[in-house]
């Protein structure tokens, strides 16, 4: 008599590996299709009644003073400290907020192209910021700004162009 297994468990063995080879496929797509058509590695966030995609490895407000201190995307910020960080870290960052007034926002008037988003009105615009940043602002719906600030314009474009209404 052979050491080892029976002929009648290899088969057993077999479907055993079979089938949970499926199963760790029909998790790994479950994943895949909660997590929606995000790219691996990116996060969407929304506030004010828009959304953006920015990387998934930014936190929610990293901000001292109202400045950016590490790679963060800013969010529903209501009031920020009476102080001063200077110099500002040089840090990429999203930020969706309200403008009171959009002729009297700095950032706001470079968004002079105009686009449709999802039928409604919106700018679009860019600049390099003096530390060598990639800026660009989407205004939507005349109140709400998307900053997108980065050492790689690409990054800033994908997040400009990541912008949705709800």
């Amino acid at each position: 008599m052979s050491v080892g297994m029976s002929s009648r468990s290899r088969p057993r063995i077999a479907l055993v590996a079979v089938a949970t080879t499926a199963v760790v496929c029909l998790i790994a797509w479950a994943l895949t299709a909660a997590r929606g058509n995000q790219p691996s590695g990116v996060q969407e966030v929304a506030s004010e009644g828009v959304r953006i995609s920015v990387p998934a490895a930014w936190s929610r407000n990293a901000i001292e003073c109202g400045t950016p201190v590490r790679d963060t995307y800013v969010v529903d910020v209501q009031a920020v400290a009476g102080c001063a960080l200077t110099p500002a870290p040089r840090v990429d960052y999203a930020e969706i907020r309200l403008s009171a007034d959009l002729a009297l926002d700095p950032a706001a008037t470079i968004a002079t192209e105009e686009r449709q988003i999802a039928g409604r009105n919106a700018h679009r615009g860019g600049d390099v910021l003096p530390d060598g940043r990639a800026r660009r602002v989407v205004v939507v719906e005349r109140r709400v700004v998307v900053i997108a600030v980065s050492e790689d314009p690409a990054v800033a474009d994908a997040i400009a162009d990541s912008v949705k209404i709800d």
